[in-house]
């Protein structure tokens, strides 16, 4: 990220080993070193979510960081009733979506613009072109995943934001529907179009998946 969050003084804690849960108890202590703990084990997968979510990288830094600094305001009410990061998706999608209603964004979309550790999905794409029946050649590879990252970078947002929660970010579609504020069956009918859009993609160069 162009500036990364910084460290918030605090009393010290130990926290190797420790679950979100843990750390979140010890931050809303004043633990400078469990924010930090946290930080540095979403920051890079939050930014991917945001980067999903908006297509604009510094839009996706800013809200990143406003995610996390949330995160150590409100330490204190925190209650670990559901998983931490459903929380922590949950508060990024809201800042995500009140951004969007600005309707600033969306401008100027570049699939050359990296954003985390998978921006577009690559994982995604490699494991649906390595699918096929016959091993594609590294130029059929190389274009198959231009394909289907233009197809993923012009999904509807909605899709596009589950698919990458669902393939780079392994969550349960009860969690995703959590996170998003709709229901499992919307969760399922959205991954199930945007899978069918990407193998539409893939049919242009005759590959089956």
């Amino acid at each position: 990220m162009g500036s990364s969050i910084g460290s918030i003084d605090g009393p010290s804690a130990k926290v190797d080993g420790a679950t979100d849960e843990a750390l979140m108890g010890q931050l809303s202590a004043g633990s400078h070193e469990a924010f930090d703990e946290l930080v540095a084990r979403y920051q890079s997968q939050v930014l991917t979510f945001c980067y999903a979510f908006m297509r604009n990288r510094e839009a996706a830094e800013d809200v990143t960081q406003e995610a996390f600094l949330r995160v150590f305001r409100n330490s204190k009410r925190y209650q670990p009733v559901a998983k931490f990061t459903t929380w922590l998706y949950k508060i990024a999608a809201n800042l995500c979506i009140n951004e969007l209603k600005k309707g600033k964004l969306r401008q100027n979309l570049s699939l050359d613009e990296p954003a985390g550790e998978d921006p577009e999905g690559t994982k995604i794409i490699e494991r649906v072109a390595s699918g096929n029946s016959s091993p594609l050649t590294e130029a059929e590879r190389h274009e198959a995943q231009h394909l289907i990252g233009k197809a993923i970078d012009h999904l509807p947002d909605d899709q596009r934001t589950t698919l990458i929660l669902v393939e780079y970010h392994h969550m349960q579609y009860q969690e995703i529907a959590e996170v998003l504020g709709v229901t499992v069956s919307a969760i399922k009918m959205r991954v199930k179009r945007a899978r069918e859009t990407l193998r539409e993609t893939l049919k242009i160069l005759q590959v089956h998946v």
